[in-house]
Order: structure tokens, then sequence, then C-alpha cells
């Protein structure tokens, strides 16, 4: 890639020298310090991304102005045109923001022998922005308000804001692509397959069976991730004592059509106050997957060791809240079985990197939904807390019993998706 000719004219532009002394304070001397001769070339890569934001064409039609404005300018005797240069000692215009996402962008990726994507690297720019508005410098901010957050502007001279900075993230973002390799979805018939594995051993060692494999058949069964349409990171809010309450509440009135699954925390964009939300899934799924028997046998389980309230997924000291990683060997494990031994995953899928306790499940209940012909609607509904959760502006906060109260009554429509599965 190289600058073509007009570049300087479209985009602003400073040598790595002068952006050296911008940033560093010092010239470069590229011939006898390796750090200025990679700084040197991490500027001239910035620098080309910002410059190719803008096609072929559109900079050589700005340069057929130019030519004409220059022509004009001459033959009445003044330059048309503001300098487009130097610029005052200091003022690199994002360059050095810039150079550590292009440093980000060559971290190595997930999967062997990748980098991290273009969606990944950026997160320079927020956490940028973000040490902007803490250190002095962005007390100089004049923030401008309709007296709401929602109606907030600020005006900034954070780097990582600009035009230059914007104009670069637009070509660094072209050249890289930003191709997301999403989690492999599990079929009905590894879903099920993986459940027989944990059913299995159950089977075998009873309550004898280790905690975390207990958690991780939950976890997988998921029962939640797989049949309550949610991510990795979601299923280990679940709140034990709110479960155990449910659960109790069914087996007194002999109703065991659908578990109640309880997530619960302080959740992003809501002021750090702490909500409930209710899913329902079926207890027994129209492939039928007994999601009712292994909540019960897990409750079980847990109240024989004296865990009644908390998290229910927990980490290894028994206190702090899981990590969905936490489960990936064991359910990786199975899957590798399963490779091994059936023809339900094809010999040549890296297990490991194909599949993903974050997204696999859930890819899975929206897939499996749209092939029994569950209504959008439904979905909707099933996944409403999600939404509802990420709006921001939420103003009403329930109870657990008012929650509890409103899941009861809608209970005929929020367990279709998990009845079809």
């Amino acid at each position: 890639m190289r600058a073509r000719p007009g570049d300087h004219i479209c985009t602003s532009f400073q040598c790595p020298n002068c952006q050296s002394q911008n940033i560093r304070g010092v010239d470069l001397e590229p011939t006898v310090n390796i750090a200025d001769a990679c700084f040197e070339s991490l500027v001239i890569r910035a620098q080309l991304d910002a410059f190719w934001a803008r096609s072929k064409n559109t900079v050589k039609g700005h340069v057929t102005e130019a030519r004409y404005m220059a022509r004009y300018g001459k033959a009445l005797g003044f330059t048309p045109m503001p300098p487009l240069g130097p610029f005052r000692l200091g003022t690199h215009n994002g360059m050095m923001q810039a150079i550590m996402l292009e440093m980000r962008a060559m971290e190595k990726g997930r999967a062997s022998g990748s980098r991290v994507n273009f969606g990944t690297a950026r997160g320079v720019r927020s956490t940028t922005s973000v040490l902007w508005d803490a250190s002095p410098a962005g007390g100089g901010d004049i923030v401008l308000s309709s007296g709401s957050v929602r109606g907030r502007y600020v005006a900034t001279l954070c780097p990582s804001e600009g035009r230059w900075y914007s104009l670069f993230s637009t070509g660094i973002s072209v050249r890289m692509g930003d191709i997301v390799k999403q989690d492999r979805a599990y079929t009905i018939e590894i879903v099920h397959a993986v459940i027989a594995l944990f059913e299995e051993q159950f089977q075998s060692e009873g309550y004898a069976m280790p905690v975390r494999d207990f958690e991780a058949a939950l976890f997988f069964i998921i029962i939640i991730s797989c049949m309550g349409g949610f991510r990795g990171y979601e299923t280990v809010w679940t709140d034990l004592g709110a479960l155990r309450y449910d659960i109790n509440h069914c087996e007194e009135q002999d109703d065991f059509s659908a578990v109640a699954w309880p997530v619960t925390g302080r959740f992003k964009n809501e002021q750090g106050s702490w909500n409930h939300y209710m899913i329902p899934i079926a207890g027994v799924t129209g492939s039928g997957v007994r999601v009712f028997d292994w909540t019960q046998r897990i409750i079980k389980w847990l109240e024989l060791v004296g865990r009644v309230d908390g998290w229910l997924f927990r980490s290894k000291d028994g206190v702090k809240r899981a990590l969905a990683s936490d489960y990936a060997d064991n359910i990786y494990t199975k899957l590798e079985k399963i490779q091994r031994t059936t023809t339900l995953i094809d010999s040549g899928c890296e297990i490991r990197e194909e599949y993903g306790v974050q997204r696999s499940g859930r890819r899975f209940f929206d897939t499996q939904c749209l092939n029994m012909k569950v209504s959008t609607t439904d979905i909707e509904f099933q996944c409403r807390w999600r939404t509802d959760r990420l709006k921001g502006g939420r103003t009403v906060k329930r109870s657990m019993l008012h929650t509890y109260a409103e899941v009861r009554n809608m209970k005929a429509t929020l367990l279709r998706p998990s009845q079809a599965l």
C-alpha cells in the first residue's frame, strides 16, 4: 500500500520525525535504535491507513478541484487554500492512539495463527476516551446538556475523537476487514449426545458425582444455554435461592411443566441497580430433554453440601461466581468423545476452536427455534429480558416476587420456544 497523489490535501500529514517530536519529544534515529525504527514504521502504517480511508476517485476529484483553485488564485493574486502545515509542536492529531491500535491489532487471536480482528482492536479507542475523561485534560471539555443523559453532547479535545483519527479508524477497518468467526452452533443430535453422557455419569455415580460435573451438566443442558437461549456468560448469573423458591413452588403445586430460571445481578446501563429476570424453560422439552429433573438433582446435591443460596455456579473456592470458561474443558472433553465415537461431528472439526461456551448454545437455540417454526414473536418474548436490560433507560425496577407473578401469568406464551426444542 502506498500514498496516492493528493492524499496530503485530503488528510492531514506529518512525517514520522515530526510525530516523534510531538509524541516522544526526540528526533528519530532509526538506523541505530530499534525502538525508533519500530516507531517510524508504525507511524507510516497509521498514516497510510488514514490516507486510504478515502477512495482513489474521491482523492482524484479533490486534486482536480485544487488545481483549478490554484490557477484561479494565481490569476487573482491570492492563495485560496489554507496552509497544510507545519503543525504546532505536540499536535499529533491522534497518532499516538493510532499507534496503540496498530500494535493491538498485531496481538495473537483466539484461533491458531490468527491476529485479533478489528472489532477487538478498536477497543483501544473507547479506553482512550475513558482515560481522557478521567484525566485533568478532560476538564477542558464542554458539555452541552438538554437535561438528560440521552440529550447530552460533549465538545471534546480528546485526540481519538478527532477527524484524523476518525479517518484512520475507517482506513484500518477497510484494510483489516472485520470478519468475525462465530461459535459453531450445536445440532439437536449433539445436544442429546452430550446430555446422554452426563446422564450416564449420573446413573453410575449418583450424588457422588463431582459438583463441577453437576454444574457443567446443568450449564450445558443448558438446558440453559441451549434450552433457555442464554449466552454462556449470562448463564452463570443464576440465583440459587430464587431457583429453589421456584422449584419448591412448582413441587407444592404438583406442576412440573416448567422451570422459571432466575438471572439476577447488577447489569450494565442500569446505574448499578440490582435487578431480576425470570426465563421460563419447559420442564421437558419437545425432544425429551428433562430440564426439571436435572434442576431438582443439582438443588438436592447442593443441599447435601449446605449450599442453599447465593450463586448457583461458583468458582473452585466455592464463594465467587464462576465464569463460563470454567466449564469449557468438561464440555469440550465430551464433544471430543462424541467426535471419536460417532459421526455427529466431522473429524476435521477443531472442537476447542470452533465451539464456544459463550454462544454455541445460544446459536443452537435460535437455529432450532427456526427449524421448529417457532414464531419470531415467541422468541422475542423468551429473550425479552436481554433487550430490556440493554435499553439503558429502564425506569421500572421490580422485586423478585413481582417478577415471578408476571412470568407465571405469561407461562403459556413464554414456554413455547423451549417446548419446541
